[in-house]
């Protein structure tokens, strides 16, 4: 009788040791996950915003093409204050460095503006201020590159071809699925 006594208020539930313990494991698990859990994140802000430039950079190639018009790519501030505009008209005539994109001229006319959050951790930055991509086959005048990196960590730089064309590589990191820049 008092063996089956000492069975039931054994199996009754948790000690207070054991549930620590169980806290400070999962306490533990949780420090280590959430950090992962926010570069994933930062990694995913990264890899949307490099498909836009790269969606950009492919359509200012077409307008080229079907306008029968030179479309203008233009990096424009520095850091989180970094834009980009596209526009037709005259070369080095609009720009986005303030909070809206402007042309000088009458002439020219703003096709895309895109600028990045001051509140997202990423910067932008280009070998060639301005790329032209020309009516005749979407042909870029300077060829070039444009980075959008985050601020401690990994990149994608978009890489434009003289044809115009748009590819893309890791730099500064490892990015999954993403081959690195020679």
């Amino acid at each position: 009788m008092d063996r089956t006594a000492n069975t039931r208020r054994s199996n009754r539930g948790f000690t207070l040791v054991e549930m620590c313990v169980g806290l400070g494991v999962c306490a533990t698990l949780l420090g280590q996950a959430l950090p992962a859990m926010t570069q994933l994140h930062q990694q995913q802000k990264l890899r949307a915003r490099a498909e836009t430039l790269a969606s950009d950079l492919r359509f200012a190639r077409s307008e080229a093409t079907r306008m029968s018009s030179p479309v203008y790519f233009r990096v424009s501030g520095k850091g989180a204050q970094a834009c980009y505009v596209l526009y037709i008209g005259t070369r080095d005539d609009c720009d986005c460095a303030g909070a809206e994109a402007v042309c000088r001229s009458t002439d020219s006319t703003i096709l895309k503006a895109e600028w990045l959050p001051a509140s997202e951790p990423l910067r932008i930055s280009s070998n060639a201020e301005t790329l032209q991509f020309q009516q005749r086959q979407g042909l870029v005048t300077q060829t070039g590159s444009v980075e959008i990196r985050l601020n401690a960590g990994p990149g994608i730089r978009q890489v434009v071809a003289i044809t115009g064309r748009v590819r893309s590589c890791a730099t500064g990191g490892s990015l999954s699925g993403m081959q690195r820049c020679a």
